[in-house]
C-alpha cells in the first residue's frame, strides 16, 4: 500500500504537533512533515510532492492564503487537497479562501 504524504504548516509548534498526532491516529499509514511558515512549506513542496496540505492562515513570511495561491499555480498541486485550519472564521475570510482554491476550511479551536 502506498503511503500518503501530508504537510502540516503552522507557526505554532504545539498546533503542528496536535494536527500531526490527530492525523496519524486517524490514518496510521500517513507520513507527516511539518513547516513553521508558508515560505518553508513552499520550499519543501518544491522538492517533495505531498498528497495533502493542512495549513494555518496567519503566519510570518508567507501566509496560508499566499501559499494556497502559489500552490494552485503549480501543475503538480492543482488538485491536491488543501485544508485551511484557522481562527479566521468570518465570512469574508472563508470566501477569500474559497476563491483561492481551498478544499476545506476548519476553524480553531477544533477537537
Amino acid at each position: 500500500m502506498a503511503t500518503l504524504k501530508a504537510l502540516v504548516v503552522d507557526d505554532a509548534s504545539f498546533v503542528r504537533d496536535l494536527v500531526k498526532r490527530t492525523v496519524r491516529q486517524r490514518f496510521p499509514v500517513i507520513d507527516t512533515t511539518d513547516a513553521q511558515n508558508g515560505r518553508r512549506a513552499q520550499s519543501l513542496m518544491s522538492r517533495t510532492t505531498f498528497d495533502l496540505i493542512l495549513c494555518d492562515w496567519e503566519m510570518p513570511e508567507m501566509s496560508g492564503l499566499e501559499l494556497l495561491q502559489w500552490m494552485r499555480q503549480q501543475p503538480q498541486y492543482e488538485k491536491t487537497p488543501f485544508i485551511m485550519i484557522t481562527s479566521r472564521g468570518d465570512k469574508d475570510h472563508v470566501v477569500e479562501a474559497v476563491k483561492g482554491g481551498v478544499s476545506e476550511y476548519l476553524g480553531k479551536p477544533f477537537s
